[in-house]
């Protein structure tokens, strides 16, 4: 399953690529750390996936799920966030995300939203 990174987080992009280089079937296609970025960069890409952190330098991370729904793109999108609230998370599922997960919580819950998205894959 192919997976662009959208964090603008440095540390964090880079725990990302680590834990998706240990599951079967998953490549990271492509990152970005900003809206800008990631809509350029996912129309390029091509992804199946997206792991998407809500705030970015240039806007938040529901505008990249308004883009991708108003263009209809087929992609499974799992949001990170640093401040996990009630109407956050209604708002994302409400626009297409199949998980949302507090980053505080490390990036366990990441690895098994990803699976869930695709359960045939497996650790090395």
């Amino acid at each position: 399953m192919k997976v662009f990174i959208i964090e603008d987080a440095p540390q964090t992009r880079q725990e990302l690529v680590e834990l998706l280089a240990t599951l079967e079937r998953f490549e990271v296609v492509g990152q970005a750390s900003s809206v800008r970025e990631a809509l350029t960069g996912i129309e390029a890409a091509a992804p199946e996936a997206l792991t998407l952190d809500i705030s970015l330098p240039d806007g938040s991370g529901v505008e990249v799920l308004k883009h991708i729904r108003r263009r209809g793109w087929k992609l499974s999108v799992v949001v990170l966030t640093g401040n996990l609230y009630e109407a956050l998370q209604v708002k994302c599922q409400q626009l297409g995300a199949v998980a949302v997960l507090d980053k505080i919580n490390g990036l366990g819950p990441v690895r098994e939203a990803l699976l869930a998205i695709n359960p045939a894959s497996e650790t090395c």
